[in-house]
């Protein structure tokens, strides 16, 4: 493949794939099955595939649309300012891919579905990489590691209802998997922009933040002071100055250090552990129902009504927020100090992603032929779709 929008000397990409299959319901010894199997085939797999998602120029060095204004002698000259670090070796992200699957159908395929085991390794990872903070950019577009994953895809078709005029048939979907950064470039152990990045040998796609403790009381933080004292009676303490502030937050020091830096922030999964599907379709002469449920299990979501913490919103967004009378809440009071939460408020965006949910309802009704072919019209239907 070719992608224009990689480094001079590396826009070409080189994404080789190989699959073969054994029908294993053909062979000669499967003949006592054939009145309860309808398939059984085995497949492996193996491809190589390029990933160059990215956005036009980025292997360029750019500056900001913004001027700036020096004043050199007795005028104002206008500039401008660097924008983004360009990347002359910015080359495509390849990902190795290994496959495993069975297909399988009962009952004249009444039930019938798939499975499927992977195993991926990706080298040369597209993601920002951090820049020492002498440099006048922020982050550049890199090619920074590698990852490893692995996986298992469940597929199930089953009629449950077939008769003349009526049929019910539910498909069923379900997923797992599981992957970690193994390298990265230069050796690092983390590449961190913010509250995003990676971690070696942690999942690729987290959050990486402090975690709140809901917030402190009238006098609550004194007596921690009191009792870390008695702990640490050779150490000083060094959170902030507004830090145990009644009304704001309080977060949790992991190594009891009296600090809050690096070693304090945990791992925030964004990716769920597990997804469910179930498709449920009613068909009924012509008309036909359809109704999707899915649910997914495990990760974190970055929510930012989670923010809405000054006094316009608090109560427009109904939101837990502490007072006097509500000491247990989980967000601070509206107003409360702004140095604690412009440098912490971000423990409070996340919330596990577990949910359950009607995704989709779809209800069709297909129009005899008899009725659209005097227009000339083969087939018409007319359909209603909820989404949630």
């Amino acid at each position: 493949g070719r992608s224009s929008c990689l480094a001079d000397g590396h826009k070409w990409g080189y994404v080789p794939s190989v699959a073969a299959g054994w029908r294993v319901y053909d062979e000669s010894f499967m003949e006592s099955t054939k009145n309860w199997l309808s398939n059984l085939k085995l497949r492996a797999s193996w491809g190589l595939s390029g990933n160059a998602a990215v956005d036009p120029y980025s292997t360029l060095t750019t500056i900001s649309d913004n001027e700036v204004y020096y004043n050199l002698g007795e005028s104002n000259v206008a500039g401008k300012v660097p924008s983004t670090m360009g990347n002359k070796d910015l080359t495509w992200e390849k990902t190795s891919s290994y496959d495993i699957g069975l297909d399988f159908g009962f009952f004249n395929n009444r039930i019938s579905g798939t499975v499927d085991y992977y195993i991926s390794h990706t080298k040369d990872l597209l993601y920002y990489k951090s820049v020492p903070a002498s440099s006048v950019y922020p982050s550049v577009l890199a090619n920074i590691g590698e990852t490893k994953g692995q996986g298992l895809e469940v597929a199930l078709n089953t009629l449950i209802v077939k008769s003349k005029d009526f049929s019910w048939d539910v498909s069923w979907s379900y997923s797992t998997s599981k992957d970690e950064v193994t390298k990265l470039a230069e050796g690092i152990e983390r590449n961190i922009n913010g509250v995003t990045g990676q971690i070696v040998g942690e999942p690729v796609l987290i959050y990486y933040d402090y975690e709140a403790n809901g917030c402190w009381n009238v006098g609550e933080y004194d007596a921690y002071k009191t009792a870390w004292a008695q702990r640490h009676p050779s150490e000083t303490i060094g959170y902030l100055s507004a830090y145990g502030v009644p009304g704001t937050i309080k977060l949790i020091d992991r190594n009891d250090d009296g600090k809050l830096d690096d070693n304090d922030k945990r791992i925030y999964q964004r990716s769920p552990k597990h997804l469910f599907g179930m498709n449920n379709t009613f068909t009924y002469k012509d008309f036909s129902l359809s109704v999707l449920l899915y649910a997914r299990l495990g990760g974190y979501i970055s929510y930012d009504m989670n923010s809405q913490l000054n006094y316009e919103t608090a109560n427009w967004g109904n939101l837990d927020y502490w007072t006097l009378n509500n000491t247990d809440a989980k967000f601070p009071r509206p107003g409360a100090a702004s140095t604690i939460y412009s440098t912490y408020g971000t423990s409070l965006k996340y919330e596990k992603s577990d949910y359950l949910k009607i995704k989709d309802i779809t209800l069709t009704y297909n129009i005899p032929a008899k009725v659209v072919n005097k227009v000339g019209i083969q087939r018409f239907k007319v359909f209603g779709l909820l989404k949630n």
